[in-house]
């Protein structure tokens, strides 16, 4: 439902989208507000809770740039949707710019070059938008880095920034929904629990966890 906002309340925050403005409350919510001077919540801050990361990475440093460069172990298939379909993935951390690589068994047409995207709904209500930068991948079995911005992020130059907020809130929770978006298709994804991944929600967490101690 609807109410009547106070200025008290409200902590106002990011951009206009159409006809409306995100905000977040002083309790924590975060809420759409509207033009004639109305609210509807969008989602309520769930408890952050401290995890452990069990997943290995690996440092390069290029001995000419000196260039750091961090890479996460890859976890298989710790996605599926309804028809079986995987998904795989890693971290690549290079200096401060970091990406996630992703394969999955099925067809979605191709994988392209800042046209396909994943979003990534988190257990707190938020969704991560990401953009594709690496080269099409038109393969039966496509595999593309993606970044946690937008597009239009992409191309703002404080977009670092905004990648380091994104990265922060995929640290803070869990995943419940992954939708990877190809040139003909899209498929949603949810966490795969088997003996090699036993905690699959908490993909971008750990992996995030582990390239921030090297």
């Amino acid at each position: 439902m609807k109410n009547t906002i106070t200025i008290f309340t409200i902590l106002l925050l990011s951009m206009t989208i159409s006809a409306q403005e995100k905000a977040v409350t002083m309790k924590g919510d975060t809420i759409n507000v509207y033009e004639n001077g109305t609210w509807e919540k969008i989602n309520k801050v769930k408890t952050i809770t401290e995890i452990e990361s069990t997943v290995e990475a690996t440092v390069e440093i290029d001995e000419f740039s000196k260039s750091k460069k961090t890479r996460t172990e890859s976890w298989s298939k710790f996605g599926k949707n309804k028809l079986g379909r995987t998904i795989s993935g890693n971290l690549i951390r290079v200096d401060d710019l970091t990406v996630f690589t992703i394969s999955y068994t099925g067809d979605l047409g191709c994988l392209s070059e800042y046209n396909s995207t994943i979003k990534v709904k988190l257990t707190n209500g938020e969704i991560i938008e990401f953009s594709q930068i690496s080269d099409t991948d038109c393969g039966d079995y496509p595999t593309a880095r993606f970044i946690p911005i937008n597009k239009k992020q992409t191309k703002d130059p404080n977009f670092k920034d905004l990648l380091a907020d994104n990265l922060e809130i995929l640290k803070q929770f869990d995943w419940e929904t992954i939708r990877i978006q190809g040139t003909e298709y899209y498929t949603d994804i949810i966490p795969n629990v088997s003996r090699k991944v036993e905690k699959p929600e908490q993909f971008f967490r750990q992996h995030i966890i582990s390239a921030d101690k090297k």
